[in-house]
């Protein structure tokens, strides 16, 4: 279908001239301003702006439509997509979290240590006014203490000889963990929506002929 060209106008001392052409887009009628060569006229300038067609549909229905996933594609993907419903589709992000093998605890050794309360007596001084004098005194309480005493195992102790010569202490030993052991984990994938489908709503074309 030819373009209709609206009116022209050729700026002094310019090397084009200004062309406003009436094109269809979504249905809508649109004057579109543009450039062509200013020698060009009549049959000339039709063909001209007849070419460009495609691109004028295209900048107007950019403008109509400009949050259009198929902003930067070509006119047929715009047709399509405004015959679809205008429809930004729905995008969505998968996140893979890779598998993780099972380890084992870290384990260490150490002494045995038994804690225990033991009774003490504890001393303390202190000065009292008796009859009318001042007496020091040494006050004894006894207070529960607890203590810790490392394990051991006692061995007769022998010298070259085969003589017993006392006693020899073993400490006695304990496996504790270090580090926990940490389970198997497998490879996670999980998909969100980062935008629900959207109808993009249209700007109205401001040059547009009722």
């Amino acid at each position: 279908m030819a373009i209709t060209i609206n009116r022209t106008t050729k700026p002094t001392g310019k090397t084009f001239q200004n062309v406003w052409v009436e094109i269809d887009a979504d249905g809508d009628k649109c004057v579109f301003p543009h450039s062509a060569p200013e020698e060009l006229e009549g049959d000339d300038l039709q063909a001209f702006v007849d070419g460009k067609e495609d691109f004028y549909k295209r900048e107007v229905l950019r403008n109509m439509y400009p949050t259009a996933d198929c902003y930067n594609s070509g006119l047929k993907e715009w047709d399509e997509w405004i015959a679809a419903g205008c429809k930004n589709a729905e995008q969505t992000k998968t996140t893979v979290t890779p598998a993780q093998p099972a380890v084992d605890a870290v384990m260490g050794e150490r002494q045995v240590v038994v804690e225990s309360e033991v009774d003490e007596e504890v001393s303390t001084t202190e000065i009292v006014e008796v009859d009318g004098k001042f007496v020091e005194k040494t006050v004894t309480e006894t207070v529960k203490k607890t203590v810790s005493t490392p394990q051991v195992v006692k061995h007769k102790l022998f010298d070259e000889a085969g003589e017993e010569i006392g006693e020899h202490a073993v400490p006695v030993m304990e496996s504790y963990e270090i580090t926990p052991a940490v389970e198997a984990v497998a490879e996670k994938t999980e998909t969100v929506v980062t935008r629900a489908e959207t109808v993009v709503e249209k700007v109205a074309w401001k040059d547009t002929v009722e």
